[in-house]
C-alpha cells in the first residue's frame, strides 16, 4: 500500500522542505532599508515646485557576483532588481521639524535573495543604488560632471550616471553591513566605454589632497536605515536583528558596532545597537591590547614584499581562525608546506618570515595503496591480487617537548627542517592510454603501449613471402622464422 500511494514527487517534497528549513534557520533575516532623504547641497528645488519634483527616483538592486568556471574569463555578474522608491529630495532635518516614524519610504528585500541554495555559484552580494535624475536637476549634476570631466572630447555629453554599491556579503560569506545608519556618497559612473588605445589616468579635482569624507560635500548623497528583521512586513519600525559575525569578532556573541570602519565612500554616522550588556563587552575589551601580525615574503633572502599588520589570528590562505600564535604557526607549517615560515619576533607583535620551500614537489605524500581504490576491488573473490610495494614506519614516537615559539625560529646552520613521511614507496598513478583507466598494481609490469601484431599481419607477412620467385623454400622458411622475430621484438 506505502508503495502504491508514495510517489517520486513527494520524496523531493520532502527533501526540498528540510533542506528550505535549513537554510531558513542558517539565516531568517530580511534587509530593510529606510531612507531618510537624498541631498545635494545645490539640488534644492524651488518652493512652487510640484510634489514629484520634491523626490527622487531611486532604483535599488541586488548584485550577485558569481564564481568563474574558467580562468581566462571574467566573473560573471548578475543584477536582480529589488525595487524603486520615491525618496525626498533635501528634506529638512533641523531640530524643530520632526517627521513621523512611517512616512520615510522602505524597501525590503527577502531573506530568500541570500539563500545559500546556489553558493557554490554566488560569490558575494552587493547593493547598488541608481537614482533616476529629473530633467530640473540635469543642469545641476552637469555643474559636477564638468569639474571632475578631464577631457570632453573623448566622452560623450549626457551619459553620466550617479551610482553607489554597498558589499553585503563578502566572498567569505562574512557580513558587513550592521544595523544602523548610513550615508552613501554617490560616485561618478561613465556609461560609454573608454578606448584601451586611448586609456589615461585621470586626476580628480586638479591632484588635490582630498580630506577624509571630503567626498560627502562634493557630490550628492543618500541617507538610509538599515536592519536586519525577521519580520516580512515592510514597516519602518522593525526590529533590530542579530548580525552574522564578523571577521575580528572574538566570541561568537553580539558583534559591536564599533568594528565597522569608514571607507571612502561609506560613512556610518551612530550604532542603533544599545545594548547594556554589548556596551559592558566593549568596555572590558578595550584594555586588551591585540597581537599584530606582519607577513615577510622573501626571495633568495631578499625581501620583496611586507603586508600590513593584521590585528586577528586567521591564516592569510585558508582564513582559519587559529586564535593563538602558536597554534597559527604550527597550522602555517602543516597545511601549507609549499611555503616556508620562520618566527621572528617584533616589538609590536610578530613577523612571519615567507619564502618558498625548493624541495615541495607536490607530489602523493599519503599511502600509495590509496592512490587507486575501484568500487569492489577490496571485496574481489577472484583470489589474491598484486598491491603496490610500499615501507611503513610502524613505530615512530619522538620525544614530545613542551609548545614553544622558538621551534619556528629560523635555524643557525641554514638547514631547512623538512616533513618526513611515514609511507614511502611508489606514489604516483599511471593510466591507460587508450582506455584512459587507472593502471592496476598487477599491471605495471605489462606495457600498455606495446605494439602487438595481429594475426592478420603475420599471415599477410608470410604470403608477401611466398610470392617470391627469386629464392628457393628453405630462404622462405628462414625469412619467414627471421620476419616474425622482428615484428615479435623489434
Amino acid at each position: 500500500m506505502y508503495r502504491k500511494s508514495s510517489k517520486v514527487d513527494h520524496l523531493l517534497f520532502k527533501v526540498e522542505k528540510m533542506k528550505g528549513e535549513q537554510e531558513t534557520h542558517s539565516l531568517a533575516s530580511n534587509l530593510q532599508l529606510t531612507f531618510t532623504g537624498f541631498f545635494h547641497k545645490a539640488g534644492k528645488p524651488s518652493q512652487d515646485c510640484e510634489n514629484e519634483q520634491n523626490s527622487v527616483s531611486l532604483e535599488v538592486l541586488l548584485v550577485k557576483v558569481c564564481h568563474k568556471k574558467r580562468k581566462d574569463v571574467s566573473c560573471p555578474v548578475k543584477q536582480v532588481p529589488t525595487g524603486k522608491k520615491q525618496v525626498p529630495l533635501n528634506p529638512d532635518t533641523s531640530a524643530g521639524v520632526q517627521a513621523k516614524p512611517g512616512s520615510f519610504p522602505s524597501l525590503l528585500v527577502p531573506s530568500s535573495e541570500f539563500e545559500p541554495s546556489n553558493s557554490h555559484m554566488v560569490k558575494s552580494y552587493s547593493l547598488l543604488f541608481r537614482p533616476a535624475l529629473a530633467n530640473m536637476f540635469r543642469d545641476i549634476f552637469k555643474e559636477v560632471v564638468n569639474r571632475k570631466r578631464r577631457s570632453s572630447s573623448l566622452r560623450e555629453e549626457g551619459e553620466t550616471t550617479f551610482v553607489a554599491q554597498m558589499t553585503v556579503f563578502d566572498k567569505n560569506r562574512r557580513l558587513q553591513l550592521l544595523d544602523g545608519e548610513y550615508e552613501v556618497s554617490m560616485q561618478e559612473m561613465e556609461e560609454c566605454p573608454v578606448s584601451k588605445k586611448r586609456a589615461t589616468w585621470e586626476t580628480i579635482l586638479d591632484g588635490k589632497r582630498l580630506p577624509p569624507f571630503e567626498s560627502f560635500s562634493q557630490g550628492p548623497t543618500l541617507q538610509f536605515t538599515l536592519r536586519w528583521t525577521s519580520d516580512s512586513s515592510d514597516r519602518s519600525t522593525a526590529p533590530v536583528a542579530k548580525p552574522l559575525a564578523t571577521r575580528n569578532s572574538e566570541t561568537n556573541q553580539d558583534t559591536r558596532p564599533s568594528t565597522l570602519r569608514a571607507t571612502q565612500t561609506l560613512a556610518l554616522k551612530e550604532s542603533i545597537n544599545t545594548d547594556v550588556q554589548t556596551k559592558r563587552e566593549q568596555i572590558s575589551a578595550e584594555p586588551r591590547q591585540k597581537l599584530r601580525i606582519f607577513y615577510q615574503f622573501q626571495y633568495n633572502n631578499n625581501t620583496r614584499q611586507q603586508t600590513e599588520a593584521r590585528d586577528d589570528l586567521h591564516c592569510p590562505w585558508c582564513t582559519l581562525n587559529c586564535r593563538k600564535l602558536y597554534s597559527l604557526l604550527k597550522h602555517l607549517k602543516l597545511s601549507h608546506s609549499r611555503f616556508i615560515f620562520n618566527y621572528v619576533p617584533h616589538p609590536k607583535g610578530a613577523k612571519i618570515e615567507v619564502s618558498i620551500n625548493e624541495c615541495y614537489d607536490g607530489s602523493y605524500a599519503g599511502n600509495p595503496q590509496d592512490i587507486h581504490s575501484q568500487p569492489g576491488f577490496a571485496f574481489s573473490r577472484n583470489g589474491p591480487v598484486k598491491r603496490t610495494a610500499v615501507t611503513h614506519v610502524l613505530v615512530c614516537r619522538p620525544k614530545r617537548t613542551k609548545p614553544s615559539l622558538s621551534e619556528f625560529l629560523e635555524s643557525e646552520d641554514g638547514d631547512r627542517e623538512q616533513q618526513r613521511t611515514y609511507i614511502s614507496g611508489h606514489n604516483r598513478l599511471y593510466f591507460h592510454s587508450d582506455s584512459c583507466l587507472p593502471l592496476r598494481p598487477q599491471e605495471m609490469e605489462v606495457d600498455s603501449e606495446d605494439e602487438r601484431d595481429p594475426d592478420w599481419l603475420k599471415e599477410k607477412t608470410i604470403k608477401q613471402i611466398e610470392d617470391f620467385t627469386d629464392v628457393n623454400e628453405g630462404e622462405k622458411e628462414i625469412m619467414k622464422l627471421w620476419n616474425l622475430h622482428a615484428m615479435k621484438r623489434g
